[in-house]
């Protein structure tokens, strides 16, 4: 029979035990060490990766649009208009910028200048379109027309045109309400400054797709312009507007 006291083990009991032990801490530690296994997806998508935003997206854009915007002015009043059918020269603008202009003159920003002569108006939509055979330009393509009514409030926008005599400046500002209800129709509302000489300006967003055309600004207000969808616009046109790169209306780009 073994005899021993509780402080006095055997030495070849201590052996296995000591090795038991040594075992179960190297597994535990292992175990701690090994990284989590992911949770199986339960059918929710996880966050859309971040895509850096391109920086030069909106001057590409603005680019696009300088390139059909017009400048006109007749006996020191100024207004704006853009291109609408490059390949023919027609120019769409607010009718009350050439209301009293007696001789337009339209110019592009790339030094061209030309006479204009109105070849059909719209009163009630105030709408007016032009003919400037020195700015024929067959080498532009027309410029894209998106259907302002599938914007959304807070959505960015910019404008081109002629504020306070200074042709070709470019605004930018946010979509305020989408087919603001007006007494003559349904408009654009627009939080940018706006001053004299923007009317008949091209209004587009940050993908270079034209909207509407710069109508008018409320008086005595900051920050409260309205802009006529372009849809609207070329509707007043149909006879003369027929072309399809001029009457084609896009899908908008998703911001």
């Amino acid at each position: 029979m073994l005899a021993f006291s509780f402080g006095q083990a055997p030495r070849s009991y201590l052996l296995p035990v000591a090795l038991s032990v040594l075992v179960l801490m190297l597994s535990t530690m292992a175990s701690g060490d090994r990284p989590a296994r992911p949770v199986a997806s339960q059918g929710v998508a996880g966050p859309a990766p971040h895509v850096a935003p391109d920086p030069e997206e909106v001057p590409r854009a603005v680019e696009r649009i300088l390139r059909v915007s017009v400048s006109l002015e007749s006996n020191g009043v100024y207004g704006a208009g853009f291109l609408i059918d490059p390949h023919r020269g027609l120019i769409l603008t607010s009718y009350h910028v050439v209301e009293d202009m007696q001789a337009p003159r339209a110019s592009m920003r790339d030094g061209r200048r030309s006479s204009a002569q109105v070849i059909a108006t719209d009163r009630a939509l105030d709408v007016a379109l032009l003919s400037a055979e020195g700015l024929k330009s067959p080498h532009i393509p027309p410029p894209q027309l998106v259907d302002a009514a599938r914007l959304r409030p807070g959505e960015e926008v910019f404008a081109v045109g002629s504020p306070r005599k200074l042709p070709f400046t470019v605004s930018r500002g946010i979509v305020s309400f989408v087919e603001r209800e007006m007494e003559d129709g349904r408009y654009l509302q627009l939080d940018m400054a706006i001053n004299d000489g923007n009317s008949g300006g091209p209004v587009f967003t940050r993908h270079g797709e034209l909207v509407g055309m710069m109508s008018f600004i409320l008086r005595r207000a900051q920050g409260l312009a309205f802009a006529l969808p372009v849809t609207a616009a070329t509707r007043a046109f149909p006879s003369v507007l027929n072309d399809a790169s001029t009457s084609q209306v896009h899908e908008p780009r998703v911001p």
